[in-house]
């Protein structure tokens, strides 16, 4: 991609935006970089971009004519809808808009394990750069969980290999992206205020598989309905894994056991009890990392050892610790109704969930049930709590308290504990509404819990 002396314009100010303007700018591009809030809100992005004499900083919305003839490219933030005017006018001009990963493979030169889905994403994509490092690899491990793809673009070698968590809005945006090893995990229903139908939502997932060869590996979950057709579109070598049923090719249970079927015969890899990740839902995102370092070339006892030994990510189900006998349980990241149901389904008990946020336009109806089964007590915060509310009524459950922020929903979480319970911060919902990202969300629930407990430890003292 020649870029020198190329006028590119970037919107979105946040990592993925920053970091592919500062590639852009190394590579000689002219980039005007905006992004809609004030310059107060972004004063690390400038601290970082202002060194460059070829950045241009533009704040405080998206003024008139930033796109025009003169624009040679565009560069979209994941975060960024699509439908903002600059955008409508690129399109009108013929312009080219892309996200920060296409900009990135354009000077990647090592393989890429692309990985996608609803649910599942970071911990799959953690698990996979474990065993990668544990196979003595030199491994990367970047996208979309929190390292852009463009930060690592140039000093990745080519002996390294890069396990990449890739979102839908950061495919929506691709030309030439190709992993060598792409994964769909699982589908169901999130983001409908950006993709509008959930064809439209599959549609941007499946583009992890557009420009594969016969020479790449498509990796696939059989027990989803949205996937299993999939095949007649895809070019490369298709690899299939499943919790419900016997592959003849694939990872699937066996006796309790993780296993490899292959050419009539079934390699076993662990049993079941030896994994560390809580959850009958983290099973299905080890058989698919099992799945990809398979067809990577890692070696089954690698794999195995790894499975032995990796706890997990922060924000995905995470233990804070346990309180006057009382289990805090911080799952942040469970920002859609898919996540928050597996989420209940790991815990054998009721719970008391801390759930809302940031309406993504996604229905709570599915969720009810679930939570009408799961949960002892509801607290409801955010955009949605009066939207969650309404939605659990409508199925006889009345158990809920509505509360301000997340510091009212801990301490009230507490008081309606007992010795044994699990408070479970899981919100079905973006952060956007109260929180910069779902990481500050976790990080001030595990404040606030461990601030409560060591309360309560000086308290027991005195």
């Amino acid at each position: 991609m020649e870029l020198k002396g190329k006028t590119v314009v970037v919107f979105g100010m946040g990592l993925s935006g920053v970091s592919a303007a500062l590639l852009l700018a190394q590579k000689g591009a002219n980039v005007i970089i905006n992004d809609y809030k004030c310059r107060e809100e972004l004063t690390h992005s400038i601290e970082v971009l202002k060194s460059f004499h070829n950045i241009k900083i533009v704040t405080g919305g998206h003024p008139g004519g930033i796109v025009n003839s003169d624009t040679n490219l565009v560069v979209k933030n994941p975060g960024v809808p699509m439908d903002i005017k600059p955008l409508k006018k690129a399109e009108d001009l013929g312009i080219k808009v892309i996200t920060e990963i296409e900009i990135a493979y354009h000077f990647i030169k090592s393989p890429i394990a692309g990985i996608t889905g609803t649910n599942g994403k970071t911990t799959t994509t953690a698990l996979v750069g474990e065993i990668f490092k544990k196979a003595g690899l030199n491994v990367y491990v970047a996208g979309n969980i929190g390292v852009p793809l463009c930060d690592i673009a140039i000093e990745a070698p080519f002996n390294s290999i890069i396990a990449a968590e890739l979102s839908s809005f950061q495919l929506e945006g691709i030309e030439k992206f190709r992993p060598h090893i792409g994964a769909i995990l699982n589908i169901s229903e999130d983001h409908m205020d950006r993709h509008y139908s959930l064809q439209n939502y599959v549609d941007a997932k499946k583009q992890i598989f557009r420009n594969q060869q016969p020479d790449d590996f498509a990796i696939l979950n059989a027990d989803d309905h949205h996937l299993t057709d999939l095949t007649r579109e895809i070019k490369a070598k298709t690899l299939f894994f499943s919790l419900a049923n016997k592959l003849k090719k694939g990872i699937y249970l066996k006796n309790e056991h993780i296993v490899i079927g292959e050419d009539n015969k079934t390699v076993k890899v662990c049993h079941i009890d030896e994994v560390l990740l809580p959850g009958r839902h983290n099973l299905e995102n080890i058989l698919a990392a099992v799945a990809i370092s398979f067809v990577a070339g890692i070696k089954v006892e690698v794999i195995a050892q790894t499975l032995r030994s990796f706890k997990g990510v922060a924000h995905r189900l995470e233990n804070v610790g346990i309180y006057r006998g009382i289990t805090f349980i911080n799952d942040s990241k469970g920002t859609n109704t898919g996540a928050t149901i597996k989420a209940l389904e790991a815990f054998p008990q009721k719970v008391i969930l801390i759930a809302g946020g940031k309406d993504k336009g996604s229905s709570f109806e599915e969720l009810t049930s679930y939570i009408k089964r799961n949960v002892k007590h509801l607290l409801l915060l955010g955009e949605t709590k009066e939207l969650i509310a309404q939605a659990v009524k409508k199925v006889g459950f009345n158990d809920f308290t509505l509360v301000k922020d997340i510091k009212e929903a801990v301490s009230k979480a507490y008081q309606l504990s007992t010795e044994g319970d699990l408070v479970l911060l899981s919100p079905a919902c973006a952060s956007w509404d109260m929180f910069d990202s779902y990481e500050e969300r976790g990080n001030e629930f595990k404040r606030l819990v461990k601030v409560l407990g060591r309360d309560k430890i000086e308290k027991n003292k005195g």
